[in-house]
């Protein structure tokens, strides 16, 4: 079994008045991605720090829900994700029942 370990993604990064998810995205996207779909990657982990604050832009969460659909749906593997310091629990768990169905599995704790 091939597990991708990651972590930090702390989307809706904001650097000296910038937010960095367009270049976030591009990694996800063109890099993450494919190299999941390239190397055969059976489940794909994301241990903390999904976002880079509690309250996070709204780019930064379609930015997370676009890429955690395509693991799940386009290349078939499953999503463990495990809440960080920068995350609300309660927020990143809205849904659990529901996103364990499909593969997403979040961890509040």
């Amino acid at each position: 079994m091939r597990i991708l370990h990651t972590a930090d993604w702390h989307l809706g990064k904001l650097f000296y008045g910038n937010y960095l998810t367009e270049d976030q995205a591009y990694v996800l996207e063109q890099q993450l991605l494919p190299m999941i779909r390239d190397e055969g990657i059976d489940a794909v982990v994301l241990a903390g720090d999904v976002y880079d604050r509690s309250l996070p832009p709204a780019e930064a969460v379609e930015l997370f829900d676009d890429v955690a659909t395509r693991i799940t749906a386009d290349l078939h593997a499953p999503f463990l994700v495990i809440s960080g310091n920068h995350d609300s629990p309660e927020r990143l768990a809205f849904g659990n029942r529901l996103l364990d169905a499909s593969g997403i599995h979040i961890s509040p704790v």
